[in-house]
């Protein structure tokens, strides 16, 4: 393990220089504001000769990481409102069948997803705001108190039960692109860097899914980024959440969409030579301007 004296010598042993951020900026960024391997994750983004970091400054790195946790908050925001549009839409197209109570449903899930039943139960016993609904309704729960308390995961999978059930075709659509939606959210609620090993080999798609293809087609990017694994699950959340967005919905995520690519732009001369950072940017750009009901 290294002290962060030996972490800013062995940086500077790869190549990264400390001009604009000086030594003493990147030590109390060290030790109160973010740590080490996440850190110097972004430096991915940059190309190595003779084990050497080329035109990479420590302060290009606390800008992507700043940068990065703004996406982070922006694109878990877009997922959110995923999930519960498409609880609305089932919840509407449930109500409204004359063949649905509301009850059956969920025991028919049960008997299709045991294990996932199971967990979603356990998660409404052991929520400490949610005990009420445990004790009146665990027993038999309608399908609106299951979809109160049902993870991303268990609704993906309630998706692809309905779909069966009853195709209708905006669920399929729904069904289409929710696998792919779901990796951008788990990434964004674990904190996972996302401005890492961008348009690399270590995330490459062999074959994109036809629906994602015409998707990407609609929205404006050539189908050949999709190859990319971020830039295929982003195309699939950003149209899942067009197709269920409200028109207020979208122009307020809109108005948060650009205000992030602003943020992009405000040292933009540093990665102007980055290809990849820069056709992320311009990539993300198209996805914003999509969502845009106006």
């Amino acid at each position: 393990m290294y002290s962060t004296t030996m972490l800013i010598a062995h940086m500077k042993q790869k190549g990264i220089k400390f001009n604009i951020a000086s030594e003493d900026d990147a030590r109390l960024m060290l030790e109160q504001k973010n740590y080490y391997f996440k850190l110097t994750s972004y430096r991915k983004n940059f190309p190595k000769i003779d084990d050497q970091y080329q035109n990479l400054d420590f302060a290009y790195l606390t800008d992507l990481a700043s940068i990065d946790m703004q996406l982070r908050e922006y694109l878990l925001n877009l997922s959110l409102d995923i999930e519960h549009g498409i609880k609305v839409k089932l919840m509407s197209l449930i109500s409204n069948d004359p063949s649905e109570d509301g009850y059956s449903i969920v025991q028919d899930f049960k008997a299709a997803n045991e294990q996932s039943y199971q967990k979603t139960i356990s998660y409404l016993k052991k929520n400490r705001y949610l005990h009420d609904l445990y004790e009146k309704h665990h027993a038999e729960p309608s399908i609106w108190v299951f979809f109160e308390v049902m993870t991303l995961g268990t609704l993906s999978m309630f998706v692809d039960f309905y779909v069966k059930r009853s195709p209708v075709k905006a669920v399929k659509r729904i069904h289409k692109f929710l696998k792919f939606t779901k990796n951008i959210r788990n990434a964004c609620a674990h904190n996972n860097p996302l401005l890492v090993n961008l348009f690399s080999e270590r995330e490459f798609l062999r074959q994109p899914s036809a629906p994602v293809k015409s998707a990407s087609n609609t929205i404006g990017i050539s189908s050949q980024y999709l190859n990319d694994l971020k830039v295929n699950d982003l195309v699939s959340l950003f149209y899942l959440h067009q197709t269920l967005q409200s028109p207020a919905l979208g122009k307020h995520r809109v108005h948060q969409g650009k205000r992030l690519i602003n943020r992009f732009h405000r040292h933009s001369d540093w990665y102007a030579d980055n290809v990849n950072i820069t056709t992320f940017i311009k990539i993300l750009t198209v996805l914003v301007d999509y969502i845009d009901c106006n």
